[in-house]
């Protein structure tokens, strides 16, 4: 899956970009860090230069983190994190689960050179935990369904090793995020209080991740619905949730033209919300509290 990502991402992407891409500030921010340089200072002059639109929105720790892809060539960065990304996918779940490499999310992420497939990895390989520092309001929620020592301890190593490289880096990210209107939690929209409900089964891991992502400020974009594919239990309702995504999928950007990504964003949410959330929810809800077939089937094909 790596080798196949890889060759479609390094046909697919040019340098520079027509219009930048997430994995397009995250190099820029990355390379200035191999270089001892201000990643935030680098995104801007990018910005002043027209090369890239907004400001670097990331904590310090994603460019750390991702230091050494910005020490190689630009196609052959986002080449290698997005195809090191799905093949740790790949790695982390097992049997059915594997189709989530073909789900909209997953396939938005390639496209995008986006942080969700590894951030998802991480649940069934907790020793890649530390990633959720990288993105820390995706890396929150995962945390609070998927806890484990190797990520909390990995994560505070990954922030120590950032603060000690830059040490006014947390001043500087919230200049950065003071005024992003595309950043929203979900219960700041219409009907994302809903999902708070997810909290009446606290118990289980994906009840958990779900609840807490309500809370967080994120895109709410295709590619951050990966985590998602996490909380169907059986094969007829993952199948069910993955086809419901591509559907969302459709009619969100046939439906919805391009203005900002804010206006686009707040236009797409009722599909998703109708189509991902709320089935979502749904299999929360109804999930067994263990002992039947659709129980002993989870455990067979659990992450990781």
């Amino acid at each position: 899956m790596g080798v196949f990502t890889f060759a479609i991402v390094w046909v697919g992407r040019e340098d520079p970009m027509p219009r930048a891409r997430d994995f397009d500030y995250l190099w820029v921010a990355s390379r200035a860090v191999w270089q001892g340089d201000d990643p935030y200072a680098a995104v801007q002059d990018a910005v002043k230069q027209g090369a890239l639109e907004y400001p670097f929105y990331y904590p310090a720790t994603a460019p750390v983190f991702l230091a050494p892809f910005g020490a190689l060539p630009f196609r052959l960065g986002v080449s290698l994190f997005t195809a090191l990304g799905m093949a740790l996918l790949a790695w982390s779940v097992q049997g059915w689960r594997r189709w989530i490499l073909v789900s909209p999310p997953a396939i938005q992420a390639v496209l995008y050179g986006q942080w969700s497939p590894w951030l998802t990895a991480a649940v069934g390989l907790p020793w890649l935990g530390l990633v959720w520092a990288a993105k820390p309001n995706i890396g929150l929620t995962l945390f609070s369904g998927w806890p484990s020592r190797l990520a909390l301890f990995g994560g505070l190593g990954l922030l120590a090793l950032s603060l000690a490289l830059l040490p006014h880096w947390p001043a500087d990210w919230l200049t950065a995020i003071r005024d992003t209107p595309h950043y929203k939690a979900p219960v700041q929209r219409f009907g994302g209080a809903l999902l708070l409900l997810a909290f009446l089964r606290w118990r289980r891991p994906e009840a958990r991740m779900l609840g807490v992502l309500a809370l967080v400020p994120h895109t709410t974009g295709v590619y951050e619905h990966l985590p998602l594919l996490l909380i169907p239990q059986t094969k007829k309702t993952f199948a069910m949730l993955v086809g419901l995504s591509y559907v969302a999928t459709l009619l969100a950007y046939r439906g919805v033209p391009y203005e900002t990504v804010a206006k686009m964003l707040d236009a797409q949410w009722p599909y998703f919300l109708v189509l991902v959330y709320l089935p979502a929810l749904y299999l929360v809800l109804r999930a067994p509290e263990g002992g039947s077939a659709e129980r002993r089937e989870e455990q067979s094909s659990a992450p990781g």
